[in-house]
């Protein structure tokens, strides 16, 4: 349990939840033909997946922001290949939004990032009724979590995370941790767990929209917070959608920073 961070404040849960997003950018290089590029003050990881959430920075140095920028920029236009960009979690210069915008990224999202003392009580969640929560364990539950990540989301959406996620190295009792959600043998809900630079971070806690307001996504968290409790972990981070800000504010999750995301990809045709 060697570099498990002990406590939290706002600082250092920023400077946790940026490691924790790198040391997942890097487990992408899992991902068959995914390559790693570094110049002066940047690293990153292109999949060549499709998708834009697998490509893009695991470290920016605090000089040089807007050439770091433009050698990425230029790598992924060369490609042809998606990528992502996010500011809000370490240092950057106050024109940062504008350098982003300045090389063609468009501006996606701003979600908060937030952090939970896993030593605090926890409220229980409700029980929902014929609610089975099970670890993914081969590659029809990745199929599975995909599919309810998806909500409905064509083949050309879903099966870029499909590939992604069947070649990480995940599993219940290792640092990727995936979880669905089961009414009545149905996949109905999903969240994993990435325990990683000394702090668990939860994400993707998904509902498919005919199973909303059921508990199902307070039952998820619940699963995952008490998974790496268990494991020895005392802080846990996420960004927070607007749909889930609500469950985690009543988990005691507390606002640490604001999390912007920019998006490049080929124009289409």
């Amino acid at each position: 349990m060697d570099g498990i961070l002990p406590d939290a404040d706002a600082a250092r849960a920023t400077a946790a939840l940026d490691a924790s997003k790198a040391a997942f950018t890097e487990l992408l290089a899992a991902v068959p033909g995914a390559t790693i590029h570094e110049r002066p003050g940047v690293r990153w990881v292109d999949t060549g997946l499709p998708d834009g959430v697998f490509n893009g920075p695991s470290r920016v140095g605090a000089e040089g922001f807007a050439g770091s920028v433009a050698v990425v920029r230029a790598h992924f236009g060369a490609r042809g290949v998606p990528f992502h960009w996010e500011t809000g979690l370490r240092p950057e210069p106050p024109d940062a939004a504008r350098v982003l915008t300045g090389h063609g990224l468009r501006h996606v999202e701003d979600e908060p990032g937030m952090w939970l003392d896993l030593t605090r009580p926890r409220p229980a969640p409700p029980a929902v009724a014929d609610l089975a929560i099970r670890p993914v364990t081969d590659r029809d539950g990745v199929r599975d979590w995909v599919s309810v990540w998806g909500c409905g989301a064509p083949a050309e959406v879903t099966e870029p995370w499909y590939r992604a996620y069947s070649a990480l190295p995940y599993g219940p009792d290792g640092s990727l941790r995936m979880f669905v959600g089961r009414l009545g043998g149905r996949p109905a809900a999903t969240a994993y767990l990435f325990l990683a630079a000394g702090v668990a971070a939860v994400h993707y806690v998904v509902t498919r929209p005919d199973h909303r307001r059921l508990g199902l996504g307070t039952a998820l968290t619940a699963r995952v917070l008490d998974e790496a409790a268990a494991a020895g972990y005392r802080v846990a981070v996420l960004t927070a959608s607007p749909s889930g800000i609500g469950i985690y504010r009543r988990f005691g999750f507390e606002e640490c920073c604001l999390v912007s995301t920019y998006e490049w990809g080929p124009p289409p045709g």
